[in-house]
């Protein structure tokens, strides 16, 4: 067996930071205990405790470890291990996170978009291992997106590419944080589902997920609406079925500029599963020219949970990122 047979994965969400330990077939085998992305004037402090975190592993497993992949969620300089900014977490401006990083642990660094690196990690481990053109939409608090071309991360001339969940289906929709109208984003986010169900429930639309929020609007989530619709609830379906719908007619475009095999759907929200697939195939097979939907495949990413750690160690086992 291969001494270096193990990576290190972190996740530096925008309000956690979770680290695993991961072998060549992209299972944990450890984890660090995760601490909070915020609070931090300054990157340093974080990236402390990410040095920290990262040598408490090293001690039972440091002949064995490879190198570290980290995953952020904001702009990155992939060849020279830059983090732009982060516009959800202080103190982050032109970070260079690698040599940082490296200098702390001593072990290689390779960093990208969170994305990017959750689709990388399904295309070493998951659902789009095997396929080299693909598209990854992970779905959340907003729209991550990535692609694939030719078995390589497209990132574009300023390593910002595929930002996809800014892609405008509506000029008369919602007001987006990107400062558009009617971006994808304004309707799949999880605010913006939420939002969605509340003021039709306050409208006076019969559901029983308000029971389930124990008849408080404020305590209504995604997961609640994807439990009611898994009881039979049909306003909840229909919340995934609208949502579906809004999403597809946005992939519809992607999938005719890009051409892919497969599109994968991850992140929290594709915890609903047929709900919300289903009218996301049918719209995308509807409304995207059938040259490009004929042999396409449309499925949820394998990895939702731990998305982040997986994604991050397979930046750090590709190298220079060969998915």
């Amino acid at each position: 067996m291969d001494k270096k047979d193990l990576v290190i994965g972190i996740d530096l969400g925008a309000t956690s930071t979770k680290i695993g330990l991961l072998d060549a077939r992209g299972h944990i085998i450890a984890r660090a205990a995760s601490f909070s992305s915020q609070g931090y004037l300054l990157s340093g402090k974080l990236i402390d405790n990410m040095a920290f975190a990262v040598k408490e592993l090293m001690v039972s497993f440091a002949p064995r470890i490879s190198g570290i992949g980290v995953g952020v969620p904001g702009p990155v300089d992939y060849n020279k291990g830059i983090v732009h900014s982060l516009t959800n977490i202080r103190g982050w401006k032109m970070t260079p996170l690698r040599e940082i990083l490296k200098a702390k642990t001593r072990l290689p660094v390779y960093i990208d978009n969170d994305a990017n690196a959750a689709c990388a990690g399904e295309a070493r481990w998951g659902a789009a291992r095997g396929y080299k053109n693909v598209v990854c939409l992970m779905l959340g608090s907003g729209v991550g997106a990535a692609v694939i071309i030719d078995g390589k991360i497209f990132r574009g001339r300023g390593y910002s590419a595929a930002e996809m969940g800014h892609i405008c289906i509506d000029i008369n929709g919602p007001k987006c944080n990107c400062g558009a109208n009617g971006c994808i984003e304004t309707f799949i986010g999880n605010s913006y589902i939420v939002k969605d169900a509340v003021r039709d429930l306050k409208r006076g639309v019969k559901s029983g997920v308000l029971k389930l929020a124990g008849g408080r609007y404020s305590k209504i989530t995604p997961e609640l609406i994807d439990r009611a619709a898994r009881s039979g609830d049909r306003f909840c379906a229909n919340v995934w079925t609208k949502a579906g719908k809004r999403l597809g007619a946005g992939l519809a475009g992607i999938v005719n500029t890009f051409n892919p095999e497969v599109v994968i759907i991850g992140g929290g929200l594709s915890k609903a599963g047929r709900f919300l697939l289903d009218p996301v195939r049918t719209t995308v097979g509807r409304r995207a020219m059938r040259v490009f939907t004929k042999g396409l495949k449309i499925k949820r990413a394998r990895f939702v949970e731990d998305a982040g750690i997986v994604g991050a160690a397979s930046l750090a086992f590709s190298g220079k990122e060969k998915c």
